[in-house]
């Protein structure tokens, strides 16, 4: 094992070779546009985006309807239209969820960890609202469903692009090492013809379905489809051989509410994964922590002792403002840095611990034709398709493949030890954490 304490952090310093031939330069400009598109989050064109997104899922029971909240500070948040998240482990809970059941929150999900979710298709925030105070009146507690995006925005507005298979590496084989969950879009059900993902079960619930939206198959990759196959593939190329388990908490638009995460989360732990990714974030109006994931992420904490390592994305705001799951206790948070280690500017940062490169990041992607809705560009992806991307989704699931060759490559550590040890190896700048490279970017 080659964990190094370079100049900057280069932890296993030349590992994972990159070649782009005579494509250097055009690289250089996707992943400049990549990085205006992360840049432009809170702009017109974003705001005219989740427009778009919204209306896809319109009409559609099965998903959540997405509202806008303005937070305290700083850009808005979204929520569930028409859903509260409560509690449901008392009798006194009980009862109140009959009583919300009489005022038309009929719908109701029962969720691990005393929690339940309660759906009102047709009513308006005002009334969620109301029903939250009666909540509290009565001593129970009651919060609105929030809804997060991958990696906190998404991947910008032109997307992925595609890129050949390096010759540098080939399918991955190896010693397993501990069990990682990606908790993300899913996976789909076909196997890849060049051996990557493999290995990987699949599961019917955790099937990314990658064209479903707006109203079934148009013929186009969905906004989000193919998130989880790409940081999957990030996993497997740090680690090769990896035990990895996808577990689909997001739609194929990218979109996952609070109690959909808990539980997807809650479904990994009690499968037996030791380390967890999420690179998906939210942000709340008050800044204070989800309810779902907070009690999901801090019975794990509890349950294993500390044991579970849970990564997440930092988010793309740019900001310090706590984006969740990263912000939460006990979990490890990736913020993005550029090619040549140095802060991206898009990237969250704050109290997180790691950084890795996230601009330009080359993994396993999907079959499919990209949406001119959302790419002025649009491109094909062929089978055993590789892509390009950007953003701190990609970060993420390098620390989590890190943990496990630290692991099996050092025997009797464990994930939580990995964690310091590779914390050693990076370079601390302010904001940002450890931070190191694992996967190279395009220079």
């Amino acid at each position: 094992m080659n964990l190094t304490n370079g100049p900057a952090g280069y932890a296993f310093k030349g590992d994972y070779p990159e070649s782009y031939g005579n494509r250097v330069p055009e690289l250089r400009r996707i992943v400049a546009r990549q990085v205006s598109e992360l840049n432009s989050i809170g702009s017109p064109r974003g705001a005219e985006l989740l427009g778009i997104l919204r209306g896809r899922r319109s009409g559609r029971r099965d998903l959540p309807q997405i509202e806008v909240r303005q937070r305290e500070r700083g850009r808005e948040s979204l929520v569930a239209r028409g859903e509260i998240v409560m509690r449901s482990d008392s009798v006194e809970a009980r009862a109140l969820v009959d009583v919300m059941k009489s005022r038309g929150f009929d719908d109701v999900v029962e969720r691990r960890g005393g929690l339940c979710r309660l759906r009102n298709g047709t009513a308006l925030l005002p009334t969620v609202e109301r029903a939250i105070e009666e909540c509290s009146r009565k001593g129970t507690r009651g919060w609105t469903n929030y809804v997060a995006t991958l990696a906190a925005v998404g991947k910008g507005i032109g997307g992925p692009e595609p890129i050949q298979h390096s010759e540098a590496y080939s399918a991955p084989s190896g010693e397993a090492g501990p069990r990682v969950a990606v908790i993300d879009t899913g996976i789909p059900m076909a196997q890849r013809g060049d051996g990557w993902l493999n290995g990987v079960p699949r599961n019917e619930g955790d099937i990314d379905q990658l064209d479903v939206l707006p109203a079934g198959p148009d013929g186009f990759l969905d906004f989000q489809a193919g998130h989880g196959t790409f940081v999957s593939g990030i996993v497997m190329r740090v680690a090769p051989g990896a035990d990895v388990r996808v577990y689909k908490a997001a739609d194929s638009d990218g979109f996952a509410s609070d109690d959909m995460i808990a539980d997807a989360l809650l479904r990994a732990y009690e499968d037996g994964a030791q380390v967890i990714n999420m690179s998906l974030g939210m942000r709340t109006t008050d800044d204070e922590p989800p309810p779902a994931l907070a009690a999901a992420a801090q019975y794990i904490t509890q349950d294993s002792g500390g044991a579970v390592v849970m990564v997440a994305a930092a988010g793309n705001f740019g900001d310090d403002a706590p984006c969740w799951p990263a912000a939460l206790p006990g979990v490890e948070a990736v913020a993005g840095l550029k090619a040549d280690l140095t802060p991206a500017q898009w990237s969250s940062h704050g109290d997180v611990q790691f950084s890795t490169v996230a601009e330009g990041i080359r993994s396993t992607f999907v079959t499919g034709l990209e949406s001119p809705v959302f790419d002025r560009e649009p491109e094909e992806f062929g089978n055993d398709s590789w892509a390009l991307w950007s953003g701190t989704s990609f970060a993420a699931p390098q620390i989590a493949g890190a943990i496990v060759r630290i692991c099996r490559e050092t025997p009797g550590t464990t994930p939580r030890q990995a964690v310091a040890l590779l914390a050693s190896g990076g370079q601390p700048i302010s904001g940002f954490g450890s931070a190191m490279q694992i996967l190279e970017g395009v220079l």
